[in-house]
């Protein structure tokens, strides 16, 4: 495991992680390509990499596999699941039906200041684009999504969202997204605010449903 030396070195003195952070801490690892697709997890790996018990490291193993990041194999163990093009285009399919009904409910809801910080993410994000990282990029959007949905009443709706967000490893995302998608989504997340803040609710909807499914408009 490629991480294995790094994470041990940052938790030889921290206090033991419990089954939900460390799923987390596994999941984030696989989304940010630390962990490759088709890997195995070798429970005794991931005692060392991470310092946590034997049962932890299996309900952490459980929990991730309910949420479709790892899979079971009898007799043979625990491996990260292979990210297929089905699997994608049901996350983006369900996450722009999400993200269309979240927008709506904060168009001409959001005040000056929160314009202002959603107008500083997107230029963090434009950024991003031009000189930074893949994962400069998810992070600089991130930023930006959760921005413009601070406002969004039901927040059971926006943990849904980013719960699917987190379900996309980054290193996918870099096979979908080429340099002209990055640019257009950049141009949209003005766009979005322009729309937020003079209320067009409807205009807002066409434009998240736009942006959130991306590639698989034809």
């Amino acid at each position: 495991m490629q991480s294995a030396n790094k994470a041990k070195s940052k938790n030889e003195n921290a206090a033991p992680l419990g089954v939900k952070d460390l799923a987390l801490h596994i999941e984030r690892d696989i989304n940010i390509g630390r962990v490759s697709p088709g890997a195995w997890l070798k429970q005794i790996d991931l005692e060392r990499a991470y310092g946590a018990s034997r049962l932890t490291i299996r309900q952490a193993l459980e929990r991730l596999a309910e949420r479709g990041h790892v899979e079971l194999l009898p007799n043979r163990g625990y491996r990260v699941k292979e990210f297929d093009t089905e699997r994608f285009n049901n996350i983006i399919n369900i996450r722009a039906i999400l993200e269309v009904a979240a927008a709506e409910s904060v168009a001409g809801h959001l005040d000056n200041e929160s314009i202002a910080r959603m107008t500083r993410s997107a230029e963090d994000f434009l950024e991003s684009v031009r000189n930074g990282t893949s994962l400069d990029q998810e992070q600089a959007n991130r930023t930006f999504h959760r921005e413009m949905l601070r406002a969004c009443p039901n927040r059971d709706l926006v943990d849904l969202i980013f719960d699917l967000r987190d379900r996309i490893p980054v290193a996918v995302q870099r096979e979908r997204y080429n340099l002209t998608m990055l640019q257009r989504s950049a141009e949209e997340h003005f766009e979005m605010i322009e729309l937020i803040r003079l209320g067009k609710r409807s205009e807002l909807a066409s434009l998240v449903r736009k942006h959130a499914l991306g590639s698989l408009l034809k």
